[in-house]
């Protein structure tokens, strides 16, 4: 997949044209979701609560020994997050947290709508892979590796979501 219109091909080769006008009509409403939530999250004056919010975290995780680079977030890098969330139980903003909480739930919800989907585009992005001479162990290498870090930074998500809101 080298453009946009590669994009379009597997879209048109994979998706009957009432499933994409589902996936139109899901992208749709959506965007009026995040728009609504985005209002909201301004109105409440949530911005530079937030962002000081994860500024500390942010700051709290990089350590010169343990976290040098967020690459490999999992061990040291988690670990420093992990221990800030912590530590400061119960900090994040309200309103963070809903905004969090509403980016997880749509992106569980397109997986669970659109994981055939994704299956489907993966097998022909394995093709391409073979086509470019990169082999397909390496991109499974690649991606055991993006599953893992995905879920490292998936557990603590879930140790921030466990705590109260402030």
């Amino acid at each position: 997949i080298t453009s946009f219109d590669d994009i379009v091909d597997l879209v048109n080769k994979y998706l009957s044209a009432d499933a994409q006008e589902s996936l139109v009509s899901g992208a749709r409403s959506g965007l009026y979701s995040f728009l609504e939530g985005s209002n909201e999250f301004c109105d409440a004056e949530c911005i530079s609560k937030t962002s000081e919010y994860f500024k500390d975290l942010f700051t709290a995780t990089h350590d010169a020994e343990t976290c040098p680079t967020i690459e490999s977030y999992c061990g040291g890098c988690q670990n420093n997050a992990d221990s800030f969330i912590s530590a400061n139980a119960d900090s994040v903003p309200c309103c963070t947290q809903t905004a969090m909480d509403s980016i997880i739930g749509s992106l569980q919800s397109l997986i669970e709508e659109y994981g055939d989907l994704l299956s489907k585009i993966e097998s022909a992005v394995k093709d391409t892979v073979t086509e470019a001479d990169v082999s397909v162990a390496g991109y499974e290498a690649l991606k055991a590796a993006a599953m893992e870090q995905a879920g490292c930074l998936g557990d603590t998500y879930d140790e921030l979501a466990d705590g109260d809101c402030a």
